[in-house]
């Protein structure tokens, strides 16, 4: 008891170790080259002071994408001064074994853009451990707390934007990875709502993988679609450059749209109009509302399980442009 006053300040008020003794005991520490051992410690604390962030598919950092590091910079500017440590996970909950979100590694979770299961959902509808989602809409999982992009108006803005420009042709563009994603399927219904409330042809859902092929297209007269609405920046750059390959000129033969107006927007030829989503402050705002409720299940107390949509703004460059006549 003495030596865990000394080393750990533990031992409770009873322990009382006279300055002498202390110091013979720091001392022999010093000569033992003793540690402490961080597992029994957090298991004594009952506190890992660890969140893990789980981003599926998050593939490495991309210099010509700013996503990432917005992400990544929001959530460590809420953690690092408050004295947490972050994980990167890529998948916590695994196939079989749902339970894993709640073995006591993490304080708590941060989860974005979640690929959900049947299994994943229960899993964190039960976690004993405080979860909040990023990039998924209110409502996702019951009891979870969401910090999301407002993607009904962001769509509302690109259809209106669009409309005005002649098209009445749209189609929503996005990869194989995020098809499945929580956010990926509510921003290409938004897409369609917008375009319903706006009287035009529901649009279409490219999946585009490897093979760019099918934007040849688009060089045509006879083109099923006159604009292309982008999950991502870093999807209508991808688009952007094999129609350049292609010989599809934008915004000539087809108008393009992106989705988070990040500085990669400003470096293409031509400028990618975008939607702005506000990536950094929503990771900050999520991981402090986080941190609030790991706090709350520490001391005891409730709090409540807060969802916040945020407004988007469209960016409009040169990317985009009336409809060519023939």
């Amino acid at each position: 008891m003495a030596v865990s006053a000394v080393l750990n300040g533990a031992g409770g008020r009873k322990v009382t170790v006279t300055a002498e003794k202390a110091e013979r005991i720091r001392q022999a520490a010093r000569d033992l080259r003793y540690q402490t051992n961080h597992m029994a410690r957090t298991f004594r604390l009952g506190r890992t002071g660890q969140v893990a962030v789980v981003f599926q598919n998050f593939g490495r950092f991309f210099p010509q994408s700013a996503y990432r590091g917005d992400v990544m910079n929001g959530v460590m500017e809420a953690l690092f001064p408050n004295d947490y440590t972050l994980s990167l996970c890529p998948k916590l909950i695994r196939e079989g074994n749902p339970d894993t979100i709640s073995d006591g590694r993490f304080d708590g979770v941060l989860w974005c853009r979640p690929d959900l299961s049947e299994a994943s959902t229960l899993a964190l509808q039960e976690s004993t451990v405080p979860v909040v989602m990023m990039h998924a809409p209110p409502g996702t999982v019951l009891g979870v707390p969401t910090f999301c992009a407002d993607n009904d108006g962001a769509m509302r803005r690109v259809v209106a934007h669009l409309v005005a420009l002649g098209h009445e042709r749209i189609a929503f563009v996005i990869d194989p990875v995020s098809e499945h994603s929580v956010e990926g399927l509510a921003r290409a219904e938004a897409l369609r709502s917008a375009a319903r409330r706006a009287g035009l042809v529901e649009p279409d859902v490219l999946i585009l993988g490897l093979d760019h092929g099918i934007l040849a297209r688009y060089a045509r007269s006879d083109a099923p679609h006159t604009a292309l609405v982008c999950f991502s920046d870093e999807l209508a750059v991808f688009v952007l450059e094999s129609c350049h390959r292609l010989g599809v000129e934008v915004p000539k033969h087809i108008s393009l749209v992106g989705f988070d107006s990040s500085p990669l927007c400003e470096t293409t030829s031509p400028r990618l109009t975008s939607v702005n989503q506000p990536v950094e402050r929503m990771a900050f705002e999520a991981t402090a509302h986080l941190l609030t409720l790991i706090r709350s299940a520490e001391d005891g107390t409730s709090s409540a399980a807060t969802s916040t949509l945020y407004d988007c703004t469209l960016d409009v460059r040169e990317s985009t442009g009336p409809v060519r006549t023939h």
